[in-house]
Protein backbone atom coordinates (compact mmCIF):
# COMPACT_ATOMS: atom_id res chain seq x y z
CA UNK A 1 0.00 0.00 0.00
CA UNK A 2 1.33 3.42 -1.00
CA UNK A 3 1.36 6.25 1.50
CA UNK A 4 -0.66 9.30 0.44
CA UNK A 5 1.71 12.26 0.31
CA UNK A 6 -0.18 14.73 2.47
CA UNK A 7 1.30 17.90 3.96
CA UNK A 8 1.82 16.09 7.27
CA UNK A 9 3.67 13.24 5.55
CA UNK A 10 5.83 15.67 3.53
CA UNK A 11 6.75 17.55 6.71
CA UNK A 12 7.85 14.38 8.51
CA UNK A 13 9.84 12.79 5.67
CA UNK A 14 13.62 12.64 5.99
CA UNK A 15 15.98 13.87 3.30
CA UNK A 16 16.76 10.24 2.47
CA UNK A 17 13.09 9.47 1.93
CA UNK A 18 12.90 12.29 -0.61
CA UNK A 19 15.99 10.94 -2.36
CA UNK A 20 14.54 7.41 -2.34
CA UNK A 21 11.41 8.63 -4.08
CA UNK A 22 13.49 10.44 -6.69
CA UNK A 23 15.54 7.27 -7.28
CA UNK A 24 12.36 5.16 -7.61
CA UNK A 25 11.62 6.61 -11.04
CA UNK A 26 9.66 9.15 -13.02
CA UNK A 27 6.17 8.22 -11.84
CA UNK A 28 7.11 8.40 -8.17
CA UNK A 29 8.97 11.68 -8.64
CA UNK A 30 5.97 13.16 -10.48
CA UNK A 31 3.69 12.13 -7.63
CA UNK A 32 6.03 13.73 -5.08
CA UNK A 33 6.34 16.92 -7.11
CA UNK A 34 2.56 17.19 -7.50
CA UNK A 35 2.09 16.64 -3.75
CA UNK A 36 4.48 19.49 -2.98
CA UNK A 37 2.94 21.77 -5.61
CA UNK A 38 -0.54 21.20 -4.12
CA UNK A 39 0.72 22.75 -0.89
CA UNK A 40 2.31 25.84 -2.47
CA UNK A 41 0.54 29.11 -3.14
CA UNK A 42 1.79 30.86 -6.25
CA UNK A 43 1.35 34.61 -6.47
CA UNK A 44 -1.60 35.81 -8.56
CA UNK A 45 -1.02 35.36 -12.29
CA UNK A 46 2.05 33.16 -11.77
CA UNK A 47 2.31 29.54 -12.84
CA UNK A 48 4.22 26.61 -11.36
CA UNK A 49 6.09 24.11 -13.48
CA UNK A 50 7.47 21.00 -11.79
CA UNK A 51 10.63 19.18 -12.85
CA UNK A 52 10.10 15.52 -13.64
CA UNK A 53 13.41 14.58 -15.24
CA UNK A 54 16.38 16.89 -15.35
CA UNK A 55 14.97 19.83 -17.29
CA UNK A 56 15.95 22.30 -14.53
CA UNK A 57 19.20 20.55 -13.65
CA UNK A 58 17.89 17.50 -11.80
CA UNK A 59 19.77 18.22 -8.58
CA UNK A 60 16.85 18.00 -6.15
CA UNK A 61 14.05 15.48 -5.53
CA UNK A 62 11.51 18.29 -5.99
CA UNK A 63 12.14 21.39 -8.01
CA UNK A 64 9.42 23.84 -9.01
CA UNK A 65 9.84 26.82 -11.30
CA UNK A 66 7.59 29.85 -10.81
CA UNK A 67 6.90 32.02 -13.85
CA UNK A 68 5.10 35.39 -13.92
CA UNK A 69 2.36 35.90 -16.50
CA UNK A 70 4.46 38.28 -18.62
CA UNK A 71 7.13 35.58 -19.21
CA UNK A 72 4.84 32.74 -20.38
Amino acid sequence: MKTELTLNVLQTMSAQEYEDIRAAGTDERRELTHAVMRELDAPDNWTMNGEYGSEFGGFFPVQVRFTPAHER
